[in-house]
């Protein structure tokens, strides 16, 4: 068994839910954290986090120039199952994630 550990994704959020990493096949991934900013200035941003088609942080609203860690989620998902993240400002949130893959 091989532990990998890596980095998930990061980049800027948009206004439709998209994913932003897929589990490979025979593959066991675990989130283990995210970290989330709202560069914009003009006020807050929604952010919502879907994992493996469960939506765990619904329309949570981070303020201007506010950054957010959530470490050890320790979230297992299995091959095939995906992350997904969504801000209703579009761009405006920008964030990387880390864990590891079990092959």
């Amino acid at each position: 068994m091989a532990v990998v550990a890596k980095r998930f994704a990061k980049g800027l959020g948009t206004a439709a839910l998209t994913t932003v990493y897929t589990v490979p096949a025979n593959t066991t991934a675990i989130l283990k954290a995210i970290t989330l900013c709202n560069t914009a200035a003009s006020g807050e941003v929604d952010f919502s986090l879907t994992l493996g088609g469960t939506k765990i942080i619904n329309s949570h609203k981070i303020k201007a120039f506010d950054t957010i860690t959530i470490p050890f989620l320790d979230q297992v998902l299995v091959a095939g199952e995906t992350i997904q993240i969504q801000s209703a400002s579009g761009g405006s949130v920008s964030y990387i994630m880390s864990g590891k893959e079990v092959t």
